[in-house]
């Protein structure tokens, strides 16, 4: 009998035992599930909070073009882009503008220039108001045959689309010259305009004018980079509205 209580004892020590147990396991489970549903929310609370606050900037970058692309349609130049300048085909291709001209000669006059990073802030006269205007460095080629003499020319410092005080004032200067057979070749000779005998690059620039390359020429072709580079702005900006 004795043996038999002993062991009721025993069997209800063990049954405490495992009770506990159980229940420090459901305790400790449902602390747990606890954690990690309120960790759960907490990430979820940040990501919101980041999405919303992401959102907010995109709406105002979203509004700021908006009224940028409204203000440069409003002073942009509404004449259609020429197909034809000063007697040169004119072809645009995005940042890049290409004149070509073929002559009685059998000799083809190509000007290049490329809009990226032309665009240049000038002064109003009697007014406080600034201007931009789009002042590339160009490229002339004169080609024969297979041989072309290649000038890299950029406008002059003092240039500011105002008409020219005198006549023999220069809009452009001769920055290199270099002569070539077939393409052009990367070790290439090249000489600086700065480096030219007076004389030699007072002729060369003859030797443009007559090609048609003169100071007026030039400065009306910073009238046509400065009409394409704001329609090529325009369009940057619209696609820049659609990102956000």
């Amino acid at each position: 009998m004795n043996n038999f209580i002993k062991s009721l004892g025993r069997v209800s020590q063990m049954s405490n035992i495992v009770t506990n147990n159980f229940a420090r396991k459901m305790s400790s489970t449902t602390v747990r599930q606890s954690l990690w549903t309120n960790a759960s929310r907490l990430v979820q609370l940040q990501r919101n909070g980041a999405r919303n606050a992401h959102s907010s900037v995109e709406k105002e970058l979203h509004q700021f073009l908006d009224n940028e692309i409204k203000t440069e349609e409003q002073t942009s130049d509404k004449r259609a882009l020429p197909s034809t300048f000063e007697g040169f085909k004119v072809l645009f291709n995005v940042a890049e503008v290409e004149l070509v001209k073929e002559t009685l000669d059998d000799e083809t006059i190509t000007v290049k220039f490329n809009i990226n990073h032309s665009v240049q802030e000038e002064e109003i006269e009697g007014s406080e108001k600034i201007s931009l205007r789009s002042k590339p460095d160009f490229e002339v080629d004169i080609i024969r045959g297979n041989v072309t003499l290649g000038f890299n020319c950029s406008y002059a410092s003092g240039f500011d689309g105002a008409e020219l005080e005198e006549a023999n004032d220069d809009v452009f200067h001769i920055d290199e010259l270099t002569v070539y057979k077939n393409n052009f070749p990367e070790n290439n000779y090249a000489l600086s305009g700065d480096t030219l005998d007076a004389d030699l690059y007072d002729l060369l620039m003859s030797f443009l004018a007559d090609k048609g390359v003169t100071s007026e020429f030039v400065e009306k072709l910073s009238d046509l980079s400065t009409q394409y580079e704001q329609s090529v702005y325009i369009n940057f900006l619209n696609d820049l509205k659609k990102f956000f």
